[in-house]
């Protein structure tokens, strides 16, 4: 690694409530994509909740009267990826820095290479405490076949954050409960439920693991591993205030969380690479009318995803495809979009016959 070390902070701000949680994590990737905060390396835990990803829908993806019953929050987070339950047993980092000139020290040049970068020291981490694991694509570490690490980015402007979720001694039996993954989720994975999709590092180890132990194991990986140099310091004022009003205006709202969706005449679904793309479709004639995307799928940049939906009302199904692929879209995206974009195309010329 480079002797160049970048000065980061290590921002541990004790913050457990879910909502003011994403509200944090939304003012800080604004905040240094402006060059007003210091790149952050933030660890963080919270109450009992589901996040579900910034293109589900929970009403879907989460046991929504389960997770009232127990008092247990849903918020959807800012970034994409599928649902996930957290609990005191589970913890959470999320790195905020400028794009340059840390890939050029991590020797990398693309923002998808931040996966395997993090997946690498996640693996280091797995050993740290004498268990093996390997880097899964896209953005997962597994100990066996099973998962013990997610994570999602999501880039804005010039600046990133990358966030993973690491399972400690997480109740899988709440999480299971309050998860409702699609069928398409675990499709080629060889599960049917959660309970056999995820594994607890304690559960690998046989023993309990201290959670302050693992995120300090963490620490020191990334200190060991990355081209930074991290100091303990608190949010600032003027972020705490930011991140207090936006929790107020947006991540506090029930609406954020659980939208209006309008009806669509068409729903398909696939899975790509990176997760399940859900196509909803409103067909005039041969002509789309409306369309929206849903799923867990990876993209960093979500308005790359926004223009594309926007461009293809009023086009025919050809022209969308069209559009589709040759469109900045992860490829994985784009062809997942194409084959439902097809389906569709037979699916109206089937009901129009």
């Amino acid at each position: 690694m480079a002797e160049l070390h970048l000065p980061w902070r290590l921002l541990e701000d004790g913050i457990t409530d879910p909502f003011l949680h994403f509200a944090v994590e939304e003012t800080l990737l604004r905040r240094v994509s402006e060059g007003k905060s210091q790149p952050t390396f933030r660890l963080r835990q919270v109450t009992p909740c589901v996040f579900v990803g910034v293109f589900q829908d929970p009403r879907e993806d989460a046991d929504v009267d389960y997770c009232r019953t127990r008092g247990i929050d849903i918020v959807r987070r800012p970034n994409p990826g599928g649902a996930v339950y957290q609990d005191q047993g589970s913890f959470c980092y999320s790195a905020f820095f400028p794009k340059h000139p840390t890939f050029e020290l991590l020797g990398i040049q693309e923002t998808q290479d931040l996966y395997r970068i993090m997946g690498e020291i996640v693996v280091a981490w797995c050993k740290s405490f004498g268990i093996s694991a390997k880097a899964a694509p896209v953005n997962d570490v597994e100990i066996g076949s099973r998962k013990v690490y997610g994570s999602a980015q999501v880039e804005m402007g010039t600046s990133i954050v990358h966030s993973g979720t690491f399972l400690v001694s997480t109740d899988i039996h709440v999480m299971e409960a309050a998860l409702r993954p699609s069928r398409l989720k675990f499709m080629n994975k060889g599960f049917s439920s959660v309970r056999e999709r995820v594994l607890n590092l304690s559960e690998a180890m046989k023993s309990p693991v201290d959670i302050r132990e693992a995120m300090e194991h963490l620490v020191t990986e990334c200190r060991q591993r990355m081209p930074i140099d991290l100091m303990p310091s608190p949010l600032t004022d003027e972020e705490t205030r930011e991140a207090h009003a936006l929790c107020e205006t947006k991540y506090a709202r029930l609406e954020w969380t659980f939208p209006t969706r309008k009806p669509f005449s068409t729903t398909l679904s696939t899975k790509a690479l990176s997760g399940v793309v859900i196509l909803d479709l409103q067909m005039d004639g041969p002509f789309i009318e409306d369309v929206a995307v849903r799923g867990d799928f990876l993209i960093e940049r979500q308005e790359q995803l926004a223009s594309v939906s926007v461009s293809l009302k009023g086009k025919s199904i050809q022209e969308a495809l069209e559009i589709v692929r040759q469109c900045s879209l992860p490829a994985d995206i784009s062809r997942a979009l194409a084959d439902l974009l097809e389906d569709g195309g037979h699916g109206h010329e089937g009901a129009e016959s």
